[in-house]
């Protein structure tokens, strides 16, 4: 099964092929610089190089690559309905049609003439010789439109991973250093061919009159193939000349006329809408989903790689992408993401939390006991110091236990555990994270122990369950700036325990719930039953005097259940 942002099978297939020609162009441009070595450098190279690539698994692999992206690129080409596109895709499209008419030249006279008569069609025999100095402005086109076409293709995948960010210009220094060094190796190896020696034809006139005519033929076969795909892309726009007009409405302040058939990212391209769009209307992201409020009831059905990411996201029946979606009625949205200051952290994992989701997860509240007397008679300055010894080494206990500190109350912490993990795990980090801050309480009171009258003490109560997680704050921010916070009856009663544990004079009331999502055994906890303000039913908790004496050994019952399993 494919993984949520692949795209449908056919980008997929045009990815995945695209990347098989990569790495063979990569290999052929290393291949060249090596001529900066010596001629007898590249040939030993491409004789390993051509043993794979020439090979019957390697041929299949390469050619099949070839023909799969070429014919998807010119169907994907010709089922567009419009001719606006961003820059970088335009120089890609424009690159993509003209890499034919000076690649066919070169298989041409590479590969099939050593299928076909023969030729050794080696760097110091051949290859130098036929295409320097006369052709040579052909190889250096040729180099630079693979190499810029293919970037493109792996910059517009690459963009969606959250690591791209940190490795972006190393790669662009690489991505413009391996075509500079190929056409500089080629060069340098030419000219030290040329002036060692003459070079006789391998082939006789005859066979050089049908290379020249397979050229030939081969241009012109593709000219007709690229005349089809773009009479099509007319035809299609003919078609939609004459089909019914339906209606766009974007929020309530712009409305469009446009005819049936294209996409609704099409659609806002013609008329100039913004519209977020990261991977180019691929299905790899998220990022160009809009939120339809009218009109749903008219759209087709969601297919299999649009699903994939909307599951991905969390986002509800009404949310669609619009690179997917093809209406075919007046239809109203509101798109979800501006179009501009859109990164990777959009279309991650988190960005499901920009509307909110659903989540079982375990909500920490800590809070300093007494700490309003404490700072009664104490300058600000020694206030402010205190709060950030106390707020900064409790945050770390949680962060380094896989917590997530959604934020801080005064002088108290709210922290949220199993965001990214199982509910059972969640629970276990969050029962070990309250151990952890009861020890790290003590090391703080000891290195303060000259400036506080008494000890800190601290209340911790710790509740497992469903809460809605989302991004909450100022919707001018990009989503990946705004924390997440959870919200919830589960919030509540973790917070009404961290409340019951002041009441008590203990240091940590855990809710049943969250012993039994961790399967521990707590060992220095006893149960009771307690009523909670706000709560009609009394819960029951485990009580836990000091955390630090807590022991969290696995359940028995946890253990037969993992001994079945296996």
């Amino acid at each position: 099964m494919a993984a949520p942002g692949d795209g449908d099978r056919l980008s997929r297939a045009r990815l995945y092929s695209g990347l098989v020609l990569f790495v063979f162009a990569a290999t052929h441009l290393i291949n060249h610089s090596l001529g900066l070595v010596s001629v007898e450098a590249m040939d030993a190279v491409r004789v390993v190089r051509s043993g794979l690539w020439r090979s019957a698994p390697g041929t299949i692999l390469l050619y099949g690559s070839l023909i799969t992206h070429a014919a998807l690129a010119l169907h994907k080409f010709a089922g567009q309905r419009t001719w606006r596109l961003s820059f970088w895709p335009a120089i890609q499209l424009i690159s993509g049609l003209v890499i034919p008419v000076f690649l066919m030249r070169h298989i041409i006279g590479t590969r099939m003439v050593n299928e076909l008569f023969s030729v050794n069609d080696n760097y110091g025999d051949h290859v130098l010789w036929i295409l320097w100095p006369d052709q040579a402005w052909r190889q250096a086109i040729l180099i630079t439109l693979v190499w810029v076409h293919g970037c493109i293709g792996l910059h517009f995948w690459l963009r969606m991973k959250p690591w791209y960010g940190s490795v972006r210009w190393p790669l662009f220094a690489a991505a413009v250093l391996a075509p500079t060094m190929a056409f500089a190796g080629f060069s340098v190896a030419a000219r030290q061919v040329r002036a060692g020696g003459t070079f006789v034809s391998p082939l006789k006139p005859e066979e050089v009159e049908f290379v020249y005519a397979t050229m030939s033929n081969v241009l012109w076969g593709f000219v007709g193939v690229l005349a089809a795909v773009i009479g099509t892309r007319l035809a299609r726009m003919v078609i939609d000349r004459v089909t019914a007009r339906i209606k766009v409405t974007y929020g309530i302040d712009k409305t469009v006329i446009n005819r049936a058939g294209p996409t609704l990212l099409e659609i806002s391209q013609r008329h100039g809408i913004p519209h977020a769009s990261v991977c180019g209307g691929r299905a790899r992201c998220s990022t160009c989903r809009v939120r339809v409020l009218d009109g749903l009831e008219h759209l087709h059905g969601v297919s299999d790689a649009e699903r994939r990411v909307l599951e991905r996201v969390g986002a509800g029946a009404n949310v669609r992408l619009a690179c997917q979606l093809r209406p075919s009625a007046d239809l109203s949205v509101a798109t979800l993401l501006p179009a501009t200051r859109i990164g990777p952290e959009d279309i991650a994992m988190q960005d499901r939390y920009v509307w909110g989701v659903e989540q079982t997860v375990s909500i920490m509240f800590a809070d300093i006991r007494g700490f309003t007397a404490l700072s009664e008679d104490r300058l600000p300055f020694d206030v402010v110091f205190l709060l950030n010894q106390f707020l900064g080494q409790m945050s770390g206990a949680i962060e380094d236990s896989g917590g997530y500190v959604d934020k801080f109350l005064g002088d108290g912490i709210m922290a949220i555990f199993g965001i990214e993990s199982s509910k059972e795990q969640g629970a276990r980090d969050a029962l070990r994270a309250a151990r952890s801050m009861s020890g790290v309480l003590s090391a703080l009171n000891r290195s303060l122990a000259s400036d506080l009258p008494r000890p800190l003490n601290i209340g911790i109560g710790v509740n497992t369950g469903a809460a809605i997680l989302g991004r909450v704050g100022d919707a001018g921010q990009a989503s990946g700036t705004r924390r997440i916070t959870a919200l919830g009856d589960t919030v509540n009663t973790a917070s009404r325990l961290e409340a019951a544990a002041k009441e008590l004079g203990v240091q940590l009331v855990i809710s049943a719930r969250t012993a039994r999502a961790s399967g521990y055994d707590l060992g220095g906890a006893r149960t009771d039953t307690i009523k909670l303000r706000g709560k009609a039913n009394r819960i029951r908790v485990l009580i836990v005097d000091q955390a630090t004496s807590m022991t969290l050994q696995k359940a028995a019952r946890a253990e037969r259940t993992q001994a079945t399993a296996k």
